[in-house]
């Protein structure tokens, strides 16, 4: 909800889109469980003032309230320069342009509905529900019991790069030396995050295939640079075409972003379209970013392949990967990147002075997954599996939905276009009167209203529940 900070013409209780000189987003419509913030670009807005901080002109302020409580409210000043203020303190224009996690805004609606006595099943959330193998555990208990509780190395311990190099040459042909081509991190997010910011240069462009996990344009927009958004279709498998990639490739592209497989689609990259990728990027010289958290959680005959595995991309590939998903480690944070070592020295120094390093006792847990945990995820996948067997099976009775069934991770992301109704407001419906958490597609891709993703990461038991209330849910709306 906005209130206006007092009255004038046209101003009356909202704010308009002004050109030129002070633009403002349209508020008219934002619904009230929506984050201002989220959803609106806030350059230079402007409502009648009163009251304007000390020793500035003020034009304007806008009051933000989310959830109707007086804790929430916020006061948003506007000064003549354009320099967003609250009290009498600046903040960043940059971050304008930087949205929130809209998966995290579903989440905590679904949190609060539940703290409420409400019957709430949590199938927005990309969690494993199984908890870390015990053997796991016990190495950072050891780890613990042995006093290691200082700094580590800020690249990661040497035994646990190792590992990651072992793992690397075993599972996916990549051949990495732990003293100079390994960092590890603080998960995947972080592994994003240094990869971008530590390789980006203001005005170059980043290509990111939507439907893509958040995180990758806003982390485009952060450093400074332009998201390209290749779209894959639906038709086609969500696989994108290499015609519209190379289409989308200019003189200022510095890095291709991909993930294989895909959240949240769950689509995995044949090798003879990484192989174009890889001609693609050879061809023009840009670097390939490919986060491989899903690499272990494939199903059927699909088959995952490292990009950085080809002939000729070890050294223009960044391999992003971590221990969340495939190990069930998503409180743990460890991710890792695998590169080639001129590329390793800028993220380094993002990591260093971000983070600066991982606990020792989380990477000796880390080595213990990565060397001994093999019969541990695949039972996990197996179960993953039989989840999304059933629960394609469910909602292939009804049709107003289509679907095509994921080859790897654990997210389906059916299409709704039949009912009529846009993602964002049928997720919102569907929770307030089901008690059913899902996420709106236009979280992951721009062309989205049609789709929603599910997380089969729950419970046979909340699965059936919660396909059932969804299907109950649809029958309603003919």
């Amino acid at each position: 909800m906005i209130a206006s900070g007092g009255a004038g013409p046209d101003l009356q209780g909202r704010a308009h889109v002004l050109k030129k000189h002070h633009i403002i987003s349209c508020i008219d419509n934002i619904p009230q469980n929506n984050s201002f913030y989220n959803d609106f670009k806030l350059w230079y807005k402007m409502i009648m003032h009163k009251n304007p901080p000390p020793n500035s002109r003020t034009l304007g302020k806008i009051d933000i309230t989310q959830g109707g409580g007086a804790e929430d409210r916020r006061t948003l000043w506007i000064s003549e320069n354009g320099r967003k203020e609250i009290g009498t303190m600046h903040f960043s224009n940059h971050m304008d342009e930087i949205q929130l996690s809209k998966i995290r805004q579903i989440g905590e609606l679904a949190g609060k509905m539940a703290k409420e006595g409400r019957s709430v099943i949590k199938l927005q959330v990309g969690e494993p529900d199984f908890d870390t193998p015990q053997h796991i555990i016990d190495a950072a208990i050891a780890s613990l019991n042995k006093k290691e509780t200082h700094y580590a190395p800020n690249r990661g311990t040497l035994a646990c790069r190792q590992a990651i190099a072992a793992k690397l040459r075993r599972d996916n042909g990549i051949q990495a030396d732990p003293e100079k081509n390994i960092l590890v991190l603080n998960g995947c997010a972080e592994a994003l995050m240094c990869s971008t910011l530590g390789i980006l240069d203001q005005g170059e462009e980043m290509i990111v295939i939507e439907p893509c996990f958040i995180n990758y344009v806003q982390l485009a927009k952060l450093s400074g640079c332009t998201p390209v958004v290749v779209r894959a279709r639906e038709e086609d498998g969500w696989l994108p075409d290499i015609e519209d990639i190379r289409r989308a490739v200019t003189s200022r592209t510095k890095i291709l972003l991909l993930c294989t497989p895909t959240n949240p689609t769950g689509a995995v990259y044949p090798r003879a379209l990484l192989e174009d990728i890889a001609k693609l990027a050879m061809e023009h010289g840009f670097i390939v970013v490919s986060d491989e958290v899903y690499e272990k959680l494939i199903y059927g005959q699909a088959e995952h392949v490292s990009i950085a595995s080809i002939p000729g991309m070890e050294e223009r590939t960044v391999t992003i990967n971590g221990l969340s998903k495939a190990y069930a480690m998503t409180g743990w944070r460890l991710g890792y990147v695998a590169a080639d070592e001129a590329l390793i020295l800028p993220m380094l120094k993002v990591h260093q002075y971000a983070a600066t390093c991982l606990p020792v006792f989380i990477q000796a847990g880390a080595v213990e997954a990565l060397d001994n945990s093999e019969a541990d995820v695949a039972a996990m996948r197996q179960e993953y599996q039989k989840r999304r067997d059933m629960l394609a099976e469910l909602l292939g009775q009804c049709e107003d939905l289509s679907l095509t069934v994921p080859e790897g991770t654990f997210y389906m992301y059916p299409n709704i276009s039949k009912l009529g109704i846009d993602s964002y407001d049928f997720v919102f419906k569907l929770l307030e009167e089901t008690g059913v958490a899902t996420v709106y597609g236009t979280a992951f891709d721009q062309k989205g209203q049609g789709n929603i993703r599910i997380s089969f990461a729950n419970s046979e038991e909340n699965l059936r529940e919660g396909a059932r209330r969804i299907l109950q849910f649809i029958a309603k709306m003919r």
